[in-house]
């Protein structure tokens, strides 16, 4: 076997790709060479090569008998059949970088599944190389006929896009990504107007509460298509009512998240601030804390997404909350139609929930009138929150609150 090595590529990993190559053209049954013989030929150590061949006995491409030596294996997986009554196999990638957010969609695919009588298997990647390409093409063999991306990090939308092109199984994917719209689980006409909607809604919801000033929060990443689909909508509102466009966008050190809070205090009393999510949320408010400012009495906030933590710091954070049972579904049903070599995509804007707490500074003054007054969102007060002790007053900007707990501690 002799293999030459790409000198641009790490040797570790050519020596991985040219053993898959052997082996696709080995038949069922064959003897690899010795550890130390392949160690010779790719001028390495036995242990790369070991740890090379670990990684093939783990996917079930080879098996290894003592005495005997290593052996090319029967693909087991591929006869492997669904349970009676399963409507098919799917399979999840789900990334290392998975947060909050990210597990809450991943439980709703596989509830979603389960429901569906779907068997799901799923597997860790690093990233959407080689590594997706190979665990595809794993599940492939184990008997999945589609792939289910529940959540993937935004800046990495151009490795995905990649990766689903070049995938062995078609792949149903949680966002629009152009020249991939029938991989997105909804219709291109309706993806992100649910969030248009709710960044409209809350424009609309602080406006009535009588803040002149209303900030959008965010973080620096021009990439991210969800995030520019929430300024628009922000950015449009302020523009179209005349108000200043106070829009902060910015990195992940707690030191740029201090300099945004140093500018916005100066708006302290009159300043109503809609986070792209609740860990954004969260470290302004740890971040304005800092300054001996507190929500609702000196600014007011609501969040996205419905973090464990929103419920558990000083104020408790009004969130909005995402409608996961219905992307967990579609997410399902999207897949299995790829599968078939069908289309299947929601054609539905799904209403999402303003679960109001207490760090919006409304909970005491919903009524019908505020209800009917604001559109896109549903208002929902959260009854299992318990009232902050530290805060005099509920309602209204007057008061004080102190933390009753390290908000970046609670950051997953």
């Amino acid at each position: 076997m002799a293999l030459r090595l790409n000198s641009k590529a790490r040797k570790y990993q050519q020596i991985e790709v040219e053993l898959r190559k052997f082996l696709d053209g080995c038949e069922v049954g064959a003897r690899l060479p010795s550890e130390r013989e392949l160690a010779e030929t790719f001028d390495c150590s036995v242990l790369t090569v070991r740890k090379r061949l670990a990684t093939l006995v783990e996917e079930g491409r080879i098996v290894r008998r003592t005495g005997s030596g290593t052996f090319v294996a029967k693909p087991e997986l591929e006869a492997a059949a669904c349970l009676p009554g399963c409507r098919g196999r799917l399979g999840a990638l789900i990334s290392h970088e998975a947060d909050a957010y990210a597990h809450q969609v991943m439980q709703a695919v596989a509830l979603a599944a389960k429901q569906d009588a779907v068997d799901l298997r799923s597997t860790w990647v690093h990233d959407y190389g080689d590594e997706a390409l190979r665990q595809a093409e794993i599940m492939k063999a184990g008997g999945c006929t589609a792939l289910v991306l529940p959540w993937f990090p935004p800046q990495l939308v151009g490795r995905v896009e990649s990766f689903v092109r070049r995938s062995v199984l078609p792949v149903s994917i949680p966002q629009l990504i152009a020249g991939l719209e029938a991989n997105c689980f909804e219709t291109p006409e309706v993806f992100g107007r649910s969030m248009l909607t709710a960044t409209e809604g809350l424009c609309q919801y602080f406006q009535k509460l009588g803040h002149g000033r209303i900030a959008f929060l965010g973080p620096n990443a021009s990439g991210n298509t969800i995030l520019q689909t929430k300024l628009a909508a922000y950015s449009c509102h302020v523009s179209r009512m005349g108000l200043e466009n106070l829009a902060g966008l910015v990195g992940e050190t707690a030191g740029d998240m201090d300099a945004l809070a140093r500018r916005w205090k100066a708006y302290r009393g009159d300043l109503a601030v809609i986070s792209y999510d609740d860990t954004y949320a969260l470290r302004l408010v740890t971040a304005m804390h800092k300054l001996g400012l507190s929500a609702p009495t000196d600014f007011s906030i609501v969040g996205h997404n419905n973090i464990e933590a929103s419920q558990s710091c000083d104020p408790p954070l009004s969130t909005v909350c995402q409608n996961f049972d219905y992307l967990g579904s579609w997410l399902v049903k999207s897949a299995l139609a790829l599968a078939d070599g069908q289309l299947l995509q929601s054609s539905e804007v799904a209403p999402l929930h303003l679960l109001i707490r207490y760090s919006c500074g409304g909970r005491m003054l919903v009524d019908d009138g505020l209800t009917s007054a604001v559109s896109g969102l549903v208002m929902e007060i959260d009854p299992t929150v318990e009232h902050p002790v530290s805060m005099n007053t509920v309602g209204s900007r007057r008061g004080s609150a102190l933390p009753r707990h390290n908000v970046e501690s609670l950051i997953p």
